[in-house]
């Protein structure tokens, strides 16, 4: 029982006994406020949502320390604009197969889930953000022992049962609305190799409305997409530490409007890899060419990087295991390393034209023309996983272990001439007027989700449509 309902019985029972045992007592003084739920400046949200619930923006709710809140197939968390989610360490906010957040914020008062710590004291990966598990497509479990179009999620044990597993058979199906929200200093391992992001989506279905959200600040990746057919617009992923934007297990969704910002980590974070994109069919090598295959079509990005991340290598993205995917209209700026590939499986997928970049801008990334060195074994032989670990998209074109050639409309040493896109607190991802970018892109894919008039590279053309609900803070 939350604080608030103990101290609404309290109020009642005072007024039950007011005619008879208190009869006798003193009048109580009208300056003295009796115990009431105004006094609460938080409410404490329960372990389980089973009903359809409201969270208004009155005051902050509260996810108490390591608790994973399910909000459970059949119900519907509705959250209105202004309010604000705050999460205490190692909580989860989980919106479970068969349930729906309706999370409907505005430019004036996007909804805000972030840390419970004090603001000026918040740090990455406090808590474990935004969890949503759907019932659409996804190759987890295709090539197992036992097949399954269902999975667990990966953090979770079979204790959480049917509320903690994602995927099915339902390309359409709806979990909700997420729209004018951010998600702040969430992500963390919550065992080894077992993470949770600032937003993680699992085998969520088209019908799903995901649009105008901030992954901020997160100590894993700002977004990961596990399979589904989810379609994503108006995304920003700024100084996460890990990759901005990851997709695994079959997602076949669509995507414009997204912005990716790895700059440098705070002083004395060790950040796990920091690429742009990072992109996987499966992560088992038996299963790399598993169906469904992972396949987005995405135009109008903008992808950050900083030269003064050495902790590892940084790319500008990691396409691997076997993925495809179809990019157009993207600019790639800043980053230690250009786009690679890293397995015979994803070059097959490019040599078949199932992963393609085509009028994108490349410029800043050191290394982008260099072969790395391949990684081999204790006996110096090549690892068969590595034979093709390269650089691809260059200005000649033409590596030696990765021959084809690239999209005659990407361009390499322009600059695109964005306005301030390395700022921390203050970032304006906008090309400046009369900068290459804005003339550089093609019209988006032709499909209803795409808006066609996005003719330029990356994610902003002469329209800011970041202003006035997101924001950047480092602590």
């Amino acid at each position: 029982m939350t604080r608030i309902t103990i101290l609404s019985l309290l109020a009642l029972t005072a007024a039950a006994c007011s005619d008879d045992a208190n009869n006798n007592a003193p009048p109580i003084d009208a300056a003295t406020p009796m115990p009431d739920a105004t006094e609460a400046t938080t409410i404490a949200v329960p372990d389980e949502i089973t009903t359809d619930t409201t969270w208004t923006a009155a005051k902050p709710y509260v996810i108490a320390k390591n608790t994973h809140v399910f909000v459970r197939k059949g119900a519907t968390l509705t959250i209105e604009p202004g309010t604000e989610v705050r999460g205490e360490k190692g909580s989860v906010l989980v919106i479970s197969r068969g349930a729906k957040i309706m999370a409907a914020g505005t430019v004036e008062k996007p909804i805000v889930f972030t840390s419970a710590q004090p603001s000026g004291s918040k740090t990455p990966g406090y808590w474990g953000g935004l969890l949503v598990l759907g019932f659409a497509p996804v190759n987890v479990n295709v090539k197992s022992t036992t097949p399954s179009p269902e999975a667990l999620f990966e953090a979770f044990s079979n204790a959480d049962g049917e509320s903690g597993k994602f995927g099915g058979d339902q390309p359409g199906d709806n979990s909700g609305v997420i729209k004018y929200v951010r998600i702040e200093f969430g992500g963390f391992n919550f065992v080894a190799d077992r993470e949770f992001n600032n937003l993680t989506l699992c085998g969520v279905g088209s019908g799903t409305t995901v649009d105008f959200v901030q992954v901020h600040g997160g100590s894993d990746d700002g977004i990961e997409l596990f399979g589904g057919t989810v379609n994503v617009k108006h995304i920003v992923s700024s100084q996460n530490e890990d990759d901005g934007f990851d997709t695994d297990n079959g997602w076949q969704g669509k995507g414009q409007f997204v912005i990716v910002q790895n700059i440098a980590h705070r002083p004395g974070v060790v950040a796990e890899a920091s690429n742009g994109y990072e992109s996987d069919n499966h992560g088992t090598p038996a299963s790399y060419e598993a169906a469904p295959r992972t396949l987005p079509t995405v135009s109008n990005v903008t992808l950050i990087g900083d030269h003064s991340f050495t902790e590892q290598a940084s790319f500008a993205a990691v396409f691997r295991r076997g993925t495809g995917g179809h990019y157009t209209n993207h600019i790639w700026l800043g980053f230690p390393k250009g786009p690679e590939i890293r397995d015979v499986e994803t070059k097959r997928q490019l040599d078949a034209g199932n992963l393609t970049v085509a009028y994108s801008m490349f410029f800043g990334n050191q290394g982008a023309t260099q072969l790395p060195d391949p990684e081999k074994d204790k006996d110096g032989v090549v690892l068969a996983a590595d034979i093709v670990e390269a650089t691809y998209l260059t200005t000649e074109g033409a590596l030696a272990a990765v021959p084809p050639k690239p999209d005659p409309h990407n361009l390499f040493t322009v600059d695109p001439g964005l306005t301030d896109a390395f700022s921390r607190t203050a970032p304006n991802f906008k090309p400046k007027a009369g900068a290459a970018a804005l003339t550089a892109g093609t019209t988006p894919p032709a499909d209803a989700f795409f808006d066609a008039t996005a003719t330029f590279a990356g994610a902003i053309g002469t329209v800011d449509w970041t202003a006035g609900w997101t924001k950047y803070p480092q602590n």
